[in-house]
């Protein structure tokens, strides 16, 4: 007998599908970042008709950026190939906003280039002239004030998880070292084993000569 609710019940959501979502987050969040200020447009025109694959190992993903003169799209399918193609992990992209690092990941291999150097040359430079202040962007809508106010709440939260994080850190590396400083040196753990033999060995013997006094018992008893 089939079950009903098993048959209405929604299947699990593949991690690809959620591709054009997280495509379309990262288009608008980098349009109001690198196409709202004009005084980015110069840096912008460098990478006019170009495009860029990021494909990251942490999470799994690849995604495209084209870039126009208007605007910047996020293709999470791209058939074509790239003018560039970045290979890193999501962590170590978010280093790109300061274009001081980029020959620094390239030589420690945190980041692997293949094609045009010149796209994420231009790429890193335009994310280091950005404004990454929230509270510029959110002040047209709620304010100076109220914008301000909402970014050193964001920034004190990101602040205290992060504090929290490495306490836990630090108290797991201390309970490990205080384990590590219990446990006993390989001499001990030899000397406790040969401890260990000897008991063995005088039980064993022990019990031989039990025995023996039971066996005499019996013969001292049969002969009365």
């Amino acid at each position: 007998m089939t079950d009903p609710f098993a048959e209405n019940a929604p299947s699990s959501v593949s991690p690809h599908a959620l591709y054009p979502v997280i495509a379309g987050f990262l288009e608008t969040v980098l349009n109001q970042l690198l196409y709202r200020e004009a005084v980015l447009k110069q840096a912008r025109v460098r990478l006019t008709g170009k495009t860029l694959a990021l494909c990251l190992a942490e999470p799994e993903m690849q995604f495209t950026l084209v870039f126009s003169e208007k605007q910047l799209d996020v293709i999470s399918r791209w058939e074509d190939s790239a003018d560039c193609v970045l290979q890193t992990r999501f962590m170590t992209l978010l280093k790109l906003r300061d274009k001081q690092q980029l020959s620094a990941l390239i030589r420690s291999g945190d980041i692997t280039i293949d094609g045009d150097m010149q796209v994420i040359q231009h790429f890193s430079a335009l994310l280091d002239m950005a404004e990454w202040d929230p509270a510029h962007y959110l002040a047209p809508y709620l304010g100076d004030v109220a914008a301000q106010t909402l970014t050193q709440l964001a920034v004190k939260g990101g602040q205290f998880i992060r504090n929290a994080v490495c306490r836990q850190k630090d108290y797991l590396s201390g309970a490990v070292t205080r384990e590590w400083a219990l446990a006993p040196s390989a001499p001990e753990a030899a000397h406790f084993c040969d401890e260990v033999s000897s008991a063995a060995q005088a039980a064993a013997e022990l019990d031989v000569r039990l025995s023996r006094l039971e066996k005499r018992a019996g013969t001292g008893h049969e002969t009365e």
